[in-house]
């Protein structure tokens, strides 16, 4: 057998080695600052304001378990907010085009327990449709109406925050229509998913009622006498006196006044706040 020379033979351990090495480990990514948390949480004004409006204009509890609710909080979040997401094509006839992958998204965002999507319900069948071809869902743009959501008293938790969300209206004399305590917890989606519009989830939702100056729910059975503008329907109360009440643009509300006939009689539930009485659900 051929001998290697001692120099060569040290020469070729030393390439070896250096072979072998492993790669530096990179540097890991800083901690977040105090400001990109906050910011984080402040990014969850979207879905915490579908949630709000969804819930007070169906006089719905927060309740993920219940497809009606499960499916009217996404019509409310993707519809008003869903153009924001990459995914989300804009049809020639307004319609959102909402491929199951970004569907799941926002789902997870708003319900810290997502699993996956149920069937859309008999009820909400006209509003939502899924086609198989394209593996995607398709509905109507929202209109978020005359309101914002604002959030007050972040306070960081053991596993995540907690925060008041308040529901304002926005017109000339700015007014609180009802406030709510919201839980977040981490998504535990977002590392799977490239971009992550939102870091957190919604883990509760619970109605603050001393929060809120608007007065009690009502009903009432009255006639119905048609639209003074796409916010407000008038109507004749059982006194005989004539009162205009506003509602949610493109909400169940909407949509059951719309098939109301003038003169139609029906039974409504509706708050007021000073001035204004807003239609929340018509049974």
């Amino acid at each position: 057998m051929k001998k290697i020379p001692a120099f060569l033979l040290a020469a070729t351990m030393t390439l070896g080695l250096g072979a072998c090495t492993p790669p530096a480990e990179p540097n890991p990514p800083a901690p977040q600052t105090e400001t990109e948390r906050t910011e984080d949480v402040e990014a969850m004004v979207a879905p915490i304001d579908s949630l709000a409006r969804c819930m007070l204009e169906n006089d719905m509890a927060y309740d993920p378990q219940n497809p009606e609710f499960f499916w009217t909080a996404l019509f409310y979040f993707v519809g008003g907010y869903g153009t924001n997401h990459p995914l989300i094509e804009t049809e020639e006839d307004y319609r959102l085009k909402i491929p199951r992958k970004a569907m799941q998204e926002h789902a997870s965002v708003l319900f810290s327990d997502y699993d996956d999507l149920p069937e859309v319900p008999y009820e909400l069948a006209d509003r939502i449709t899924y086609d198989d071809r394209w593996d995607a869902y398709t509905m109507t743009t929202g209109d978020i109406g005359l309101s914002e959501t604002r959030l007050t008293n972040i306070t960081s938790t053991e596993t995540g925050y907690s925060l008041t969300a308040e529901l304002w209206e926005t017109d000339e004399d700015p007014s609180l229509i009802a406030a709510w305590e919201v839980a977040l917890v981490k998504n535990p989606y977002a590392d799977s998913i490239s971009d992550p519009l939102y870091l957190y989830s919604i883990s509760a939702m619970e109605r603050i009622d001393e929060n809120a100056p608007t007065q009690a729910a009502e009903t009432a059975t009255a006639v119905f006498n048609g639209f003074s503008d796409s916010h407000t329907a008038e109507v004749t109360m059982p006194d005989g006196s004539v009162s205009v009440f506003q509602f949610a643009h493109d909400s169940a509300v909407e949509e059951a006044l719309q098939a109301l006939a003038e003169g139609d009689g029906f039974t409504f539930r509706y708050v007021t706040n000073g001035d204004t009485a807003k239609i929340i659900s018509v049974k």
